[in-house]
């Protein structure tokens, strides 16, 4: 008997502010039109941490590692050898999994604080290499690139017309989505969970506790990259700072403040962090005191986040 497809409110929260979003698209002036496509593509990369976190219980204090091998990934292709964008694309994303797996092969093996560890340390030595090799790179200056007209199906567009890059990107997080979700759905995401609920126990069950967690690694590290190469496409320009370990911090906040373990919950962390950047950051420069009042609020009514909150709020209905 074939499994039916069982909506989560989660689900059918995604699928209304996606069909907003299609329907909006057009009619949004071009300052919220551009911060949403941040939104989206930050999304991405929430998810990618979460799938980490939240489900294996890996905490990485280095995924811009990943962002920026993806932005540097899908730009030098496309800089000095002319490929189409997927050709670039897909070049960012199997040196995401290259590295991914040599980066999660230690630091899994290792685990516990080890693994936070390592992550920070690797991450610091891309950051300064991409520093230190300007002639790859363009160090803090970084590169500038302009991606080919990409042929979607229906002919070639310019990823630089602001309505075709709204809905590239939008096209992206969905499918982001869809795939992280089976993923988590599916018997491999229910072994994550068991892992994070309890490794030992996983482990007297018969599970390769590294197999799972090394594949949770490798996936999230590809959707990291993922994210890194849509923000440098949009951006037409990488730098140093994508390696930084401030953007490595980001996804931790995102999580919190949305919920850990849930996917749609980073993404409402980003919905809620990136408009505070985005508008106070303008005329005060200390906006990211608001954002550590946010997090200390979230703690004090639910330590799960705001979806946390959503979730108790309906079970107790129930």
């Amino acid at each position: 008997m074939k499994r039916r497809f069982k909506p989560t409110l989660s689900g059918c929260v995604l699928a209304i502010a996606v069909i907003a979003l299609v329907v909006i698209g057009p009619l949004l002036p071009a300052g919220l039109r551009s911060l949403l496509i941040d939104i989206m593509i930050f999304s991405i990369y929430a998810m990618a941490f979460d799938l980490l976190f939240g489900y294996s219980n890996q905490f990485s204090y280095g995924q811009a590692t990943f962002f920026g091998l993806g932005a540097y990934g899908i730009l030098l292709p496309v800089l000095h050898f002319g490929v189409n964008l997927w050709v670039g694309l897909l070049a960012a994303l199997i040196l995401c999994v290259v590295f991914g797996l040599g980066l999660g092969f230690i630091s899994v093996r290792l685990g516990g604080a080890y693994f936070v560890i390592i992550t920070i340390i690797f991450n610091m030595v891309f950051y300064l290499l991409s520093l230190d090799w300007t002639w790859l790179t363009g160090g803090d200056d970084g590169l500038t690139f302009t991606a080919p007209p990409v042929d979607l199906g229906l002919g070639q567009f310019s990823l630089y017309n602001p309505i075709v890059n709204y809905y590239f990107i939008l096209a992206f997080l969905v499918v982001s989505y869809i795939v992280l979700r089976r993923l988590v759905e599916s018997p491999i995401g229910k072994v994550l969970i068991a892992i994070r609920e309890n490794e030992d126990r996983a482990s007297l069950l018969g599970y390769n506790v590294f197999r799972y967690k090394l594949l949770a690694f490798v996936v999230s590290a590809l959707f990291t990259g993922l994210a890194g190469a849509l923000y440098a496409l949009r951006n037409r320009y990488a730098s140093a700072d994508y390696f930084s370990i401030i953007l490595s911090g980001e996804p931790i906040v995102w999580t919190i403040v949305g919920g850990s373990g849930t996917l749609i919950g980073p993404i409402i962390g980003v919905a809620i962090i990136n408009p505070i950047i985005y508008y106070v950051g303008v005329f005060w420069k200390h906006y990211l005191i608001i954002i550590g009042l946010l997090l200390i609020l979230i703690f004090r009514v639910s330590p799960k986040g705001i979806m946390g909150v959503i979730r108790s709020k309906i079970m107790g209905r129930g």
